[in-house]
C-alpha cells in the first residue's frame, strides 16, 4: 500500500509538474496576448489621431470650397457685367459706323450735286461759246 501511496503522489507530482508547465505556457501566452492588445491600443490611438487629422483637413477642404463658390459667384457676376459692356459696345460701333456713314453720304450727296451743277453750268457756258464761235 505504501508502494501505492508513493506511486499516487508519483503520479501526482507529474502531473502537478505538468500543470505547472500548462500554467508557465499559459502566462508566457498571457503576456503575448497583453503585448499584443498594448500594441492594438497604441495602433487605435494612432488611428483615432490620423482620423481626427483627416476629420480636420476635410474640413478645410470644404472650407475651401466654400470660398471657391463664394469667387465663382463674384466672378460669374464679372463675366456678366463684361458681356453686357461689350454688347453695349458693340452696339454703339455699330451705331456709330451707320452714323458716319449717313454723314459721309450725305457730304458725298452734296459734293456730287455740287460738281453736277458745275458741270451743268460748264456745258452751258460751252455750248453758248460755241453758238457764238459759230455765228
Amino acid at each position: 500500500m505504501e508502494d501505492r501511496i508513493i506511486e499516487i503522489l508519483s503520479e501526482l507530482q507529474k502531473g502537478m509538474t505538468e500543470l505547472q508547465k500548462d500554467m508557465t505556457e499559459l502566462q508566457q501566452d498571457m503576456t503575448g496576448v497583453k503585448k499584443d492588445m498594448t500594441g492594438l491600443q497604441k495602433d487605435m490611438t494612432e488611428v483615432r489621431q490620423d482620423m481626427s487629422e483627416v476629420k480636420q483637413d476635410l474640413s478645410e477642404v470644404k472650407q475651401d470650397i466654400t470660398e471657391v463658390k463664394h469667387e465663382m459667384t463674384g466672378v460669374k457676376s464679372d463675366v456678366q457685367e463684361i458681356k453686357g459692356t461689350v454688347n453695349r459696345i458693340e452696339t454703339s460701333q455699330t451705331e456709330d459706323v451707320v452714323g458716319m456713314l449717313k454723314a459721309t453720304k450725305k457730304k458725298t450727296d452734296f459734293e456730287v450735286d455740287y460738281l453736277n451743277n458745275k458741270l451743268t453750268e460748264m456745258d452751258k457756258r460751252l455750248f453758248s461759246l460755241e453758238k457764238r464761235v459759230e455765228n
